[in-house]
């Protein structure tokens, strides 16, 4: 008899988590494609793509959360997060999921629910073939025992090893897993067969909402058929024996069976129906559109640490910091064409609704164009990250100066967004002024160990953070005379545990200051000292700096920043810090990037990356 195909071992290698990254972003660039090729506007179709993939991540976790630590979950509690974040996924909680929250935002954007359902199929087919690769190589999902040559087997490490050692079918020790039936190959060949079958019947004219029925039916379908040969124990989901009317089947068969029946008789009825026309695509609602990005932002934020991926939190802010710049964008275009008059009028708006502010000007005798009266607005889009450990000693409240001593383990995920006016100086003095600011919101999570204890312990505490950032900047003279200056503060909740009002202290901060103070030759060489610059060097972590930068013998073009950072974290305040301001080439003259990583070489590291917009630019 030929021998089974032998699996490599997981240990130490992130099968299952990898195949879960590519299948995230197979799964965001087809929806991407769907949404271009049907027509869709952009404006509308990133916030629903962001938000139906957040639905679908969140469904499979959630399915197999318990109805009573939902409220926990919601709360932040460190039980029911951990079980969340380490426990199995099910893609049955998350197509229902991303179903709903079509259904509820579908409408809201301008979209018919239908065709949007329909632009989903073809995507999750492909995706759930992807991750079933992982499913293979990480021993999940495994089959039952056969005698085939079609057999595989799994080494010590994977979840059918661990678990059939744990149910005393297999000897600890042992070199492999019995013999087992790939049933995770059958689902890789089932998935990648429905979204054939959608692609070879896209041609056809069949009402919105056919191939959404077709596509899920066929997955509920074949799933029903697997899991004759899935082993109950591999099986996180209705894995019980279910009785009715004499037939036994697994709760999930049961559950299939009946999706099946609705899903390909819906789908059977629906494509007998007549076609109606097409309607016309409705118009776009931006105000609709900005407040769900900026909440679905706000929410990716809170879900970053544990319940999302790095990969995933960073592909869905993306998505929505490039729908908040471009609403930016088309509410400023408006309101120049609205107030013609106005156009040079000082705006420093924070996108979102926090806060907006105009002061008006007497209007100019003769209408210049911004770029002619020498005036830059500039919409920014960014995101922050930042770890580090510490030691505290913190008070136990006796007043004999006793106290525990805790290693701390920091991290802040952010997501935010700036607007900034710049103004060159009149009447043929050299410089510009600067009036900026931010709104920044985000979570900090610290880990929390005693260091001298016997029996350490250890215990997660999560906040969410806020920066409500403003600035006024100012260069005065020219050449190596050239003076620059930052004034500026941050207010909101800026971060627990930050050492800026002493080393101890628990509290949060409040307010932090910001400055700087820049003198050379901007253009080639000159030097820089600050303090809080911009939200990455003020959330979670207050950070002074000294540089030494030059802007590449370029006027208004990129510039390169090298330096000493301190943040004080003992035992590791120091860092070593570089940033940059990358123009693009010829044709997104306009668009820049502003990369920043400050480092200690070992735990302390922060990280930001931001996307400047300039309007009316020379």
């Amino acid at each position: 008899m030929p021998l089974p195909l032998l699996l490599p071992s997981p240990l130490g290698h992130p099968y299952y988590e990898a195949a879960q990254v590519v299948a995230f972003a197979v799964y965001v660039a087809l929806l991407l494609g769907q949404g271009y090729r049907r027509g869709y506007a952009q404006r509308a179709w990133l916030p629903l793509v962001a938000a139906t993939t957040l639905g679908l991540v969140l469904g499979c976790q959630l399915v197999l959360l318990p109805l009573g630590q939902w409220p926990g979950w919601l709360r932040g509690d460190a039980a029911a997060v951990q079980a969340l974040a380490g426990g199995p996924r099910s893609i049955i909680g998350g197509a229902w999921g991303s179903f709903l929250v079509v259904l509820a935002l579908g409408p809201l954007l301008g979209l018919r629910v239908r065709a949007v359902l329909d632009a989903l199929a073809a995507p999750l087919c492909w995706a759930l073939a992807v991750q079933s690769v992982g499913c293979v190589l990480a021993g999940c999902c495994w089959g039952t025992a056969t005698t085939g040559a079609w057999g595989v087997a799994y080494r010590p490490g994977s979840a059918a090893y661990v678990i059939q050692v744990a149910l005393g079918q297999l000897p600890a020790g042992a070199a492999h897993t019995h013999v087992l039936v790939p049933t995770q190959l059958l689902q890789l060949l089932l998935c990648a067969g429905a979204g054939l079958a959608l692609h070879l019947l896209r041609r056809r004219a069949w009402p919105a909402g056919s191939r959404y029925l077709l596509g899920l039916g066929l997955l509920c379908l074949g799933r029903f058929a697997v899991e004759f040969w899935r082993d109950p124990a591999g099986e996180p989901l209705l894995a019980a024996p279910v009785v009715v009317g004499g037939v036994t089947l697994v709760g999930m068969q049961w559950l299939m069976l009946a999706e099946t029946l609705l899903l390909l008789g819906g789908w059977a009825w629906l494509v007998r129906q007549r076609r109606p026309a097409p309607a016309a695509l409705p118009a776009p609602r931006p105000i609709t559109t900005a407040l769900l990005a900026l909440g679905l932002l706000a929410a990716t934020t809170r879900l970053a640490p544990t319940t999302l991926s790095l990969a995933e939190t960073a592909v869905l802010q993306l998505l929505l910091l490039l729908v908040l710049l471009a609403e930016g964008h088309t509410w400023l275009v408006t309101l120049g064409r609205g107030v013609p008059r106005l156009a040079g009028l000082p705006l420093a708006v924070l996108l979102g609704g926090a806060l907006l502010l105009a002061t008006a000007q007497a209007p100019a005798p003769a209408q210049e164009p911004i770029a002619q009266q020498g005036q830059t607005l500039t919409l920014t889009g960014g995101l922050i990250g930042s770890d580090h450990d510490a030691f505290n000693k913190f008070s136990n409240g006796s007043g004999c100066g006793g106290g525990t001593t805790y290693n701390l383990h920091q991290q802040v995920r952010a997501g935010g967004i700036e607007i900034a006016r710049q103004r060159e100086r009149q009447n043929g003095r050299s410089g510009y002024v600067t009036v900026g600011g931010g709104l920044w919101a985000g979570q900090q999570r610290i880990d929390l160990q005693p260091v001298f204890t016997t029996t350490p312990s250890l215990s997660t505490e999560s906040y969410a953070l806020v920066d409500a950032h403003g600035y006024l900047e100012a260069s005065v003279g020219r050449g190596w005379s050239t003076l620059g200056f930052r004034i500026g503060a941050h207010l909101g909740d800026l971060g627990h545990y930050s050492y800026f009002v002493n080393d101890n202290s628990t509290q949060a901060a409040f307010f932090m200051p910001e400055g700087m103070l820049r003198v050379g030759n901007p253009q080639l060489l000159f030097a820089q000292a600050d303090a809080g610059y911009g939200a990455e060097n003020a959330l979670g972590a207050y950070t002074t700096r000294l540089a030494l930068g030059s802007g590449l013998g370029q006027a208004g073009g990129g510039q390169l920043l090298l330096g000493y950072a301190n943040s004080a974290h003992y035992p590791t305040p120091s860092l070593a810090f570089a940033s940059a301001n990358l123009r693009l080439p010829a044709g997104l003259r306009a668009v820049s990037l502003e990369p920043y990583f400050a480092t200690d070489f070992d735990r302390h590291n922060i990280f930001s990356m931001k996307l400047h917009y300039q309007l009316g630019s020379r």
